[in-house]
């Protein structure tokens, strides 16, 4: 049966076509996240032990609250309770390297930081994200 919008919208009503709308424009937003994370960018690197100063753990908090960034990701030692993104806390497949990555370029939903974020700061937060993840 070949339906056009209009007789769509005669069988099954405007609710049904602003609903079939609605989905389609709701559809590849959702797509990035059901996207399977690839963990070989970063393998090899895990369990690195990586050391930061108290004043960049303060500053590396600072920029994750004013980045939002606790409200996708889950990471304790700066107030995060987000369940959008993946955990940090204990998460031991993250690496330096690999999150200064996702931050600067973005993966999936996630949005790519670099450019508003200087890479000193993206350097120092990626640290403090790997040396605090166990905490």
């Amino acid at each position: 049966m070949n339906l056009t919008v209009k007789k769509f919208g005669k069988k099954f009503g405007k609710p049904a076509i602003l609903a079939l709308g609605a989905a389609a424009l709701a559809a590849p937003g959702f797509a990035p996240m059901a996207q399977e994370h690839d963990h070989s960018a970063h393998e090899g690197h895990e369990g690195e032990a990586v050391a930061v100063t108290e004043a960049e753990a303060d500053a590396s908090r600072t920029l994750f609250s004013q980045y939002g960034c606790g409200s996708c990701h889950a990471f304790t030692d700066a107030n995060g309770f987000g369940s959008i993104g993946p955990s940090l806390d204990g998460n031991d497949a993250l690496s330096v390297e690999y999150v200064n990555t996702i931050i600067s370029n973005g993966q999936g939903a996630m949005p790519s930081f670099g450019g508003m974020v200087s890479e000193d700061e993206i350097e120092t937060l990626s640290r403090y994200i790997v040396a605090k993840k166990a905490d």
